[in-house]
């Protein structure tokens, strides 16, 4: 039974390093959506193995609830963004072009995993296993919020800091009241609605912010009417009274 559950909890390392991995560099706004709720999905099975089924289906309805969330305000970013920039529904950028590029976030989620290894076993809290998944939820949410200039990627790694930190309480304290298990909730949900606000926020700015489109005008020798200087304007004006 104890080898069971080591290759389940291997089994589990492997798929949240694969999807965390995805959801630091992905680009898609449907993509970076399904990460996070598999990352949320994965932890909750995580806690089912090595907890109890009651943390494992709050952690689930959590994750479910933060998606919910942001789903709106991460599509209508991606769409604005396909709309600006004529690219194909990327996550908005605060900065341009100038953001993290993505190869760079994935080599960092690699130095990531290594400092986790190595963190997990010098300063080991909680299971070994579980050392390394909080460590990397951790470490990862903190290289998105310091190094990416995406406003999305930032909210998502303040989400994955705030799961590592759950983690950790829930797996180091032997006895979870529901309270306990109720305020982790609510605070997640409180953080997501507020980034769903913010993100909702600069997508009503970029659109307010957009220059109005060009008005059709008549044109006199090639040149529209509101560009005619006070000379023209005063043919036109004497052209006019001669003809009436």
């Amino acid at each position: 039974m104890g080898h069971v559950r080591v290759l389940n909890e291997f089994v589990l390392l492997v798929l949240l390093v694969v999807v965390a991995s995805l959801l630091s560099v992905s680009v898609e706004w449907h993509v970076a959506l399904a990460c996070l709720w598999l990352v949320y999905g994965i932890a909750s099975t995580w806690l089912a193995v090595v907890a109890t089924p009651e943390l494992a289906g709050a952690k689930l309805v959590t994750g479910s609830t933060v998606c919910v969330l942001l789903a709106p305000s991460l599509r209508a970013l991606s769409a604005e963004r396909a709309r600006s920039t004529g690219r194909v529904r990327r996550l908005v950028d605060t900065a341009g072009s100038t953001a993290v590029d993505e190869p760079f976030m994935l080599v960092g989620a690699i130095l990531v995993a290594a400092a986790s290894i190595a963190l997990s076993q010098a300063f080991p809290i909680v299971g070994s296993a579980t050392n390394f998944a909080w460590y990397w939820l951790g470490l990862l949410g903190l290289l998105l919020i310091m190094l990416s200039r995406d406003l999305v990627r930032v909210g998502i790694g303040l989400l994955l800091l705030l799961n590592a930190v759950d983690l950790l309480d829930t797996l180091a304290a032997s006895h979870q009241g529901v309270g306990a298990i109720g305020a982790r909730s609510v605070v997640t949900i409180v953080l997501a609605l507020a980034l769903g606000v913010v993100w909702t926020a600069v997508h009503a700015r970029a659109v307010t912010g957009a220059p109005p489109p060009p008005v059709p005008t008549l044109s006199l020798i090639g040149r529209p009417v509101g560009d005619l200087d006070q000379s023209d304007q005063q043919a036109v004006d004497e052209a006019a009274s001669q003809a009436g």
